[in-house]
């Protein structure tokens, strides 16, 4: 009792003591407000109603601090995304194999191959929109989580979950972003969605990483700390971070479908039920106004702001707009210009079945069919032509290939008036701002989320692309038919844009002469699209080395290249005068030959009759008799070799005029060694006339005698 006493006095004590602290701290208080400024004691006022309970100031600190962070994903999205993650999550080396492996081909080894990502059957698009979103967000964040998960020795703690790793790091990542807050009722889920939280797998690892929570917090806060990073953005790898950023104020690009409305019809409906403005320049688009491309004529701008509106609007639900950026749909216009009515167009490359859709819708007024390549499935076949009946557009412009385009035979394949190839490989990807959106717009391989979330370049798929790449465009380059080739790609390489252009280019001009030259070759063509100068605030140059159209990445658009190249064949007025040169020559050929051969034969004869002239000289006693002759026969010798020296110059003077009227050669024609000994066989020929008569006259004077 005594000691419950002496406590109980102490208690009294104790208060009684606090009591007249409190007086005395309370008469200090009073004693120094004495003292104290009026500023002073105004911040000492605003300073006591930050914590004042009453205070709106108070209210909204507690609120950022115990706000409720909205639950996105439901179990089966966990699931979903966990699978993905599992087969494109970059497996760590073993130290142990590292330390042995000497070459980086045996460190290569080492690691995991990728995994064939399976099918997915999602309930809505929506859950497929989550579904990439939380796989591609740990992928990015995967050395962060597996940090987190050493450092606290998770699975120490739970070693029946050390064979979940993949889905333990897609529910802790979840967790991270929300604070470790409990999931509540997804926010925004189709109604064809499973919200049931009967997975109990799921909910064990839930449990874990709750009952987890305070070492997996302190451990973010060291690393936090320690990377001085700000955010849990602020741990990414740069090259990570930048793409995230910019992809977040991407504006929203959607075309027109011109077969079931027109510019006109939608512009009217966002002007006057939207009450939105329309403005002349993509920098001038805000929340409340929009614009038209200068480059495609069917593509309208919005704001980014907009993203989450225009996926759910009424006519994009009615298919008179589609989502796609404008990297997408530069290739398809430039097509565009480049044919007429009835002109049949190739798509390498397939893809999810946009790109093929909007060819469709550009290319309604000429009637042009399409031949598209690399659908690879039956099923993949049918959800393509799913989307094109939704466009309104008939089947029968559309046919489709299950092969690779590199790997068709074109003797085999019947591809009807096909003027222009669009070859689009498949390719790194590198020059994407908004890699998620392309992947569920486009329809591309999941496994393109790999490449985006890692730190550096994988050289090695680098090289594997431009292998595939140059194999396409030498596919193009078989096609003789074809007139133009468009080449378009969506990365940031030389190496994959300039490079695989030139050297296509090189390897045709060695390969001419083994071609039939009737088909002509190929040279890179300026670019057909309209270039805009000196606009407003553009910074942007897209013409490289004025033959080229590069967009490069920016916070506008996605990075895209495309390079136009056209067919020269010889024309047919160069052919018919090349054949009237060649026929004039082959004449003139055959107007020498006899000539030449006249010539040999007179020269021949020459010959023949000055033997007959020495076996005809006379004697000594003869010579002496000619020296006799009288001057009359001597002036009559010269008189006649005058006369056949000026017959000669007349027939030069009248050949040169014929030789002249010869278009061929504009130089003046030197005579041939043949015409040479000709024009010296005439002149012997005179002179051994002169020296014929005088035999003749001793003849005569003989028989005299």
């Amino acid at each position: 009792m005594s000691s419950r006493r002496t406590s109980m006095d102490t208690s009294s004590v104790g208060v009684t003591n606090l009591n007249e602290n409190s007086t005395y701290t309370d008469s200090f208080i009073v004693h120094d407000d004495k003292k104290l400024s009026e500023q002073e004691r105004a911040r000492i006022k605003e300073f006591g109603q930050l914590f004042n309970r009453h205070s709106s100031i108070n209210r909204e600190l507690l609120e950022e601090l115990f706000r409720k962070e909205p639950s996105e994903y439901t179990q089966t999205v966990y699931r979903y995304a966990s699978r993905i993650y599992h087969c494109l999550r970059e497996e760590q080396i073993n130290p142990v194999l590292k330390a042995l492996s000497n070459t980086k081909e045996e460190q290569t080894q080492a690691k995991k191959a990728t995994l064939d990502v399976p099918k997915i059957d999602y309930a809505s698009d929506k859950q497929k929109r989550r579904t990439l979103k939380l796989a591609f967000s740990v992928l990015r964040y995967q050395k962060v989580i597996e940090e987190l998960l050493d450092e606290t020795q998770f699975f120490s703690n739970f070693p029946d979950l050390k064979d979940e790793t993949s889905l333990v790091s897609t529910i802790l990542y979840d967790y991270l972003s929300r604070k470790f807050q409990p999931r509540d009722v997804p926010v925004d889920v189709d109604d064809k969605e499973d919200l049931s939280n009967n997975d109990q797998l799921v909910t064990t690892i839930e449990y874990a990483i709750l009952q987890e929570r305070t070492h997996l917090a302190a451990a973010l806060a060291r690393n936090r700390i320690k990377s001085q990073a700000l955010s849990l953005e602020d741990l990414l790898p740069e090259n990570v971070r930048e793409v995230q950023q910019h992809s977040a104020e991407l504006p929203v690009y959607a075309w027109v479908n011109l077969i079931k409305t027109d510019m006109e019809t939608v512009i009217e409906t966002f002007e006057n039920d939207e009450n939105m403005k329309r403005v002349k320049s993509i920098h001038d688009v805000d929340k409340r106004a929009f614009c038209t491309d200068y480059h495609c004529s069917n593509l309208l701008i919005f704001h980014y702001s907009q993203k989450h509106r225009f996926a759910n609007h009424r006519l994009v639900r009615d298919h008179h707009l589609y989502l796609q950026d404008k990297s997408s749909c530069i290739a398809a216009h430039t097509v565009r210009k480049l044919i007429t009515r009835k002109d049949n167009i190739c798509l390498a490359y397939v893809s999810g079945g946009l790109l093929l859709q909007l060819l469709l819708v550009l290319t309604e007024e000429l009637e042009s069919k399409i031949y598209a390549f690399g659908s690879r499935t039956d099923e993949n076949v049918r959800e393509i032509l799913a989307k094109i009946k939704t466009l309104g557009v008939s089947e029968k412009r559309v046919k489709l290939f299950k092969e690779r385009f590199s790997d068709v035979n074109f003797d085999e394949i019947n591809m009807e008036n096909c003027k222009v190839i669009l070859c689009n490989p498949p390719d790194t990807r590198s020059a994407l701002i908004q890699p998620l959106e392309f992947l569920y717009n486009e329809g591309e391989d999941v496994t393109l989320l790999k490449h985006f979330s890692q730190p550096t370049e994988n050289k090695g798929f680098i090289r594997e692309c431009i292998q595939r790449e140059a194999a396409y465009m030498r596919q193009a380059l078989r096609y003789t038919l074809a007139k133009a080739i468009v080449y378009v790609t969506f990365s940031k390489n030389r190496s994959e844009n300039d490079d695989i252009v030139h050297s296509t280019i090189n390897e045709q001009n060695e390969q001419r002469t083994q071609q039939k030259k009737e088909n002509g070759v190929y040279k890179i063509s300026p670019p057909v699209l309209p270039i805009q100068f000196g606009f407003r605030n553009e910074h942007m140059s897209i013409l490289r080395h004025g033959t080229f159209i590069q967009f490069e990445s920016s916070q506008k658009m996605n990075g895209v290249f495309v390079a136009v190249l056209l067919r020269e064949r010889e024309r047919r007025r160069s052919v018919i005068s090349k054949k009237k040169v060649d026929d004039r020559d082959s004449d003139v050929e055959n107007e020498h030959k006899p000539k030449k051969e006249s010539s040999q034969g007179f020269q021949f004869e020459t010959e023949v009759r000055a033997a007959q002239r020495r076996q005809q000289q006379p004697s000594k006693t003869q010579r002496k008799s000619i020296g006799t002759i009288s001057s009359n026969r001597r002036s009559k010798s010269s008189a006649n070799l005058s006369r056949d020296l000026a017959n000669s110059s007349l027939i030069h003077a009248e050949t040169k005029p014929a030789q002249q009227t010869q278009p061929v050669k504009t130089e003046p024609k030197q005579l041939t060694l043949s015409e040479r000994l000709a024009s010296i066989g005439r002149i012997t020929s005179t002179l051994d006339t002169t020296q014929d008569e005088p035999n003749m006259d001793n003849e005569s004077v003989q028989t005299r005698k």
